[in-house]
């Protein structure tokens, strides 16, 4: 048995019956099917498929764990895979499910798998006289338009996160991000792989190039341009954290730096008076100063001035000390931050470093990317060929137009 709605102009009515009574159902007049699975429990999916006549695609792959999303349209019927995305923000983790569409543009099969479901939402307005007169069209856009718009909250959260991490990056702690940076890295890769393979397919439909009548609908192209953006967000992400690993992992190369030359510097102090008490300590009898007075305090001040013309000297050049980067934020190494009074000595200790720019966050819209993989594929009876996907020419907006 197999459940179902039927929906006419009067409203829509749910059903259950076999593969034949859902093809009666199906091929009334002003008339459409809408039968719907869970991926665990889509036994009933292959049966439905064919008393609909839309097995030309197989079957969906309803023990996949991670179904790759694709469009396929064979002669006026099509598949739409779409990748359904949520974020958890308190682990900072992408979570992703998916929805299957089957349509020939006369009856309609979905399967859902995941938290996000947007059939509950779209099952209520089929009470609306005016949506359910849009047919099998109207639902499939809302149902595409319900998973982009799910895209907004997550790629928000995401770049939220991301933001936080650049900000503790260049905020002048010596803490170590990189496998934080690493996560994010991985979970941003996450949502780009379910977003980048349908960009070829919103091309095609902004250029009216989708390969069947249903997706000629004008809804169709806000929903390819809204996928467009929301794939641009998530490249700006990838970026961002791209370029700050890079800058991070320079940070450490410098900090290793800065404790290399503390403890040579040290280890350079420390071995003068070594030198002097080992001369000293061998008790030879001809030895100049030995016999004297004040021979004891002459070497002890003389390992007391050594030590501290190197520790002067070091400091000068800044091998003890530690450049923070939030006092170069205001001038670098000595200056005076904000609010302090000013100085009356100069400064000494040697040049300072030069001046790091405060951390401003900066939000700009990147190119739109592409994928030129054509995953858009029309098959008709006598075979497959694919669609090329090519760039769409370069548009100039002259800025005093």
């Amino acid at each position: 048995m197999i459940d179902y709605t039927v929906v006419t102009a009067a409203g829509a009515q749910d059903r259950s019956g076999s593969g034949d009574d859902l093809r009666s159902d199906a091929a009334a007049e002003g008339a459409f099917a809408w039968v719907e699975f869970d991926a665990a429990d889509a036994g009933g999916l292959p049966e439905a498929l064919h008393a609909l006549g839309m097995d030309r695609f197989g079957t969906y792959p309803a023990d996949a764990v991670h179904p790759r999303p694709k469009v396929e349209i064979v002669d006026d019927s099509a598949l739409l895979l779409v990748k359904t995305v949520w974020y958890i923000e308190a682990t900072r983790q992408v979570e992703t499910g998916d929805l299957a569409i089957f349509t020939d543009g006369r009856s309609l099969v979905t399967v859902r798998r995941g938290v996000v479901d947007p059939v509950p939402h779209v099952r209520e307005r089929l009470q609306d006289a005016q949506f359910r007169s849009g047919g099998v069209v109207a639902v499939v856009h809302a149902l595409f338009d319900a998973v982009v718009e799910q895209y907004d909250g997550a790629v928000e959260d995401l770049t939220d996160d991301v933001s936080d991490l650049e900000r503790a990056v260049f905020s002048g702690q010596r803490v170590d991000h990189n496998q934080e940076i690493y996560f994010l890295i991985r979970e941003t890769l996450e949502f780009q792989n379910a977003v980048r393979p349908l960009i070829p397919f919103a091309h095609n439909v902004r250029q009216r190039r989708a390969g069947a009548p249903l997706f000629d609908h004008s809804g169709f192209g806000e929903i390819a341009g809204h996928l467009m953006r929301v794939d641009s967000s998530v490249e700006t992400c990838m970026s961002l954290l791209t370029t700050v690993l890079t800058a991070h992992q320079g940070q450490i190369g410098t900090w290793q730096n800065e404790d290399t030359k503390k403890i040579s510097a040290w280890a350079a102090i420390a071995i003068a008076p070594t030198i002097i008490s080992g001369i000293y300590g061998m008790n030879f009898d001809d030895m100049p100063e030995l016999h004297w007075a004040v021979g004891y305090p002459l070497a002890l001040v003389a390992m007391v001035v050594v030590c501290m013309l190197l520790h002067r000297g070091f400091k000068r050049n800044g091998w003890l000390l530690r450049i923070d980067v939030r006092e170069s934020q205001w001038g670098g190494r000595g200056a005076d931050p904000p609010g302090a009074a000013p100085r009356t000595t100069p400064l000494r200790g040697g040049s300072a470093p030069p001046a790091l720019p405060a951390f401003v966050e900066h939000h700009s819209e990147p190119p739109q990317s592409e994928c030129v993989e054509p995953l858009v594929t029309v098959r008709g009876r006598g075979g497959r060929a694919p669609i090329s996907v090519t760039k769409p020419p370069l548009k100039f907006f002259d800025a005093n137009a």
